[in-house]
């Protein structure tokens, strides 16, 4: 069992918890709920399996793999009933959307908690960086929960929010969208008090149609009851979140701190007189860092109480995570868009560096129309850059690479839209002192490149090109 779904800290029944999700509970028992499932894979003794129909599959096809792995209880809808009880030993709970009825259980579940301040965080990126920066400050101040990982969706979210409990005092949660509607019914849930928006970019742009529609829909999360807002100064559209807003938003920006560069040892921050270290590569994440730092602000933490907690601070992996061994590998492939992508190839291209800079980029995903567009402006930027190696990966980099010399690259350029053809260039071309970058969207995976270029130097000799 995660620690995110410690349900079990509230002893609930199946009966219980069927009057918390709008539930009729037939076979019920005496059995304590000790965890809440999406993935049947996960179930264990004393589970509640939420039987959601996805895509491909329907989670009413595993309850026979449910019950043999002892769980509770399944959340089934009205028409898998029959299939439920009779391939299914322990309680089953009837509902007519088991959604709608899982966010339900959450909504419930949040509200025996009212001495939680639930913070929710969104933005096109940075959402994560922010939000473990908060969550350390907040630490500080008492027990705090927060979204675990990258379980940020309208099914990840409830999830994560089964980590309160009585004695939590601060809730620190993710809130990713990526369709219309879809911040209405996590905010519902959630009912933060404060909110946070780190930027608005073309993430997600092909389902949702505009940016304006992005900052529109993100702009929900400031919902009537909220106590406080904030907003990053660099973010475009702050006209648009400040309309939705029933408050004045609380802006922040990198003018709120002193910081020197450390290159890819981080930052050294001052803020009030008061030094302190972070570890977040490139001048996007240290804006992240200040945007936790005026929210623990908010809170009420002081100076001391804020250096304490960031000290050391490193994002996650995948978001500008760096490896350093023989050959240091700069870790940025949780996910990609324009923005994210140029700010930190300016960042690395800027930064002095012996051996040779090599930078692996996937496709930018989710970008509709505007996605050639967007893979070109990647090509003119790279172009501008002091990456001696560039290797680029799937169909949408071959608008990137077909552009690359004519905007004026001079550097070595290798295109394919084989992952395995791409590893092993990139493995060959490996040398001791290189210095790579890694970006493309979270479902490329471009962390799989890796253990490759890591062991790639084990029986070689250092070279520097």
């Amino acid at each position: 069992m995660n620690a995110y779904q410690r349900i079990a800290n509230s002893n609930l029944t199946a009966a219980e918890i069927a009057g918390l999700c709008n539930a009729i509970c037939l076979r019920p028992n005496g059995r304590t709920i000790t965890s809440v499932e999406l993935d049947s894979r996960q179930c264990g003794n004393g589970s509640l399996f939420f039987a959601l129909k996805g895509e491909k599959t329907d989670g009413s096809a595993f309850l026979s793999d449910v019950d043999a792995k002892q769980a509770a209880a399944v959340v089934v809808s009205e028409e898998h009933v029959a299939k439920a009880l009779s391939s299914f030993s322990g309680s089953v709970l009837v509902v007519k959307n088991v959604k709608e009825s899982l966010h339900a259980l959450a909504k419930s579940y949040a509200k025996r908690y009212g001495q939680v301040t639930n913070i929710g965080v969104t933005g096109s990126c940075g959402k994560s960086t922010t939000k473990e920066a908060i969550a350390k400050i907040a630490s500080v101040l008492g027990p705090t929960a927060k979204t675990p990982g990258n379980l940020n969706s309208e099914y990840g979210l409830p999830l994560s929010m089964f980590a309160l409990d009585g004695q939590t005092r601060y809730g620190v949660f993710e809130m990713g969208i990526d369709h219309v509607g879809e911040m209405d019914r996590m905010v519902d849930m959630l009912q933060p008090s404060i909110a946070l928006v780190t930027n608005i970019g073309l993430s997600h742009v092909e389902k949702m149609g505009s940016p304006r529609i992005i900052a529109e829909q993100k702009a929900r999360i400031f919902h009537t009851g909220l106590q406080a807002g904030f907003v990053s100064e660099a973010c475009h559209y702050q006209q648009v979140l400040q309309k939705q807003a029933r408050m004045p938003l609380i802006r922040y920006a990198l003018s709120d701190i002193q910081a020197r560069d450390l290159g890819l040892q981080g930052w050294e921050i001052t803020y009030q007189g008061i030094q302190f270290r972070v570890r977040s590569v490139g001048r996007h994440l240290l804006e992240d860092v200040v945007g936790a730092i005026k929210v623990g602000q908010y809170l009420g933490a002081d100076r001391e109480q804020i250096a304490t907690a960031l000290e050391g601070f490193e994002p996650m992996d995948g978001r500008s995570f760096v490896h350093q061994s023989k050959v240091t590998i700069v870790d940025d492939s949780y996910n990609a868009n324009p923005d994210s992508t140029t700010s930190i190839l300016n960042y690395l291209s800027s930064l002095s560096w012996r051996g040779t800079k090599k930078v692996v980029l996937g496709p930018m995903k989710e970008l509709g129309s505007l996605s050639p567009q967007a893979h070109r402006k990647v090509g003119m930027t790279l172009a501008a850059t002091s990456f001696q190696k560039a290797y680029l990966y799937g169909r949408e980099m071959e608008e990137t690479a077909r552009n690359l010399r004519r905007y004026g690259y001079r550097g070595h350029v290798v295109y394919t839209k084989d992952f395995e053809e791409l590893e092993h260039v990139v493995h060959a071309q490996t040398r001791e002192g290189d210095l790579f970058l890694l970006k493309a969207s979270r479902s490329v995976a471009m962390e799989r490149l890796i253990p490759s270029i890591r062991s790639a130097t084990d029986r070689r000799r250092v070279h520097y090109a």
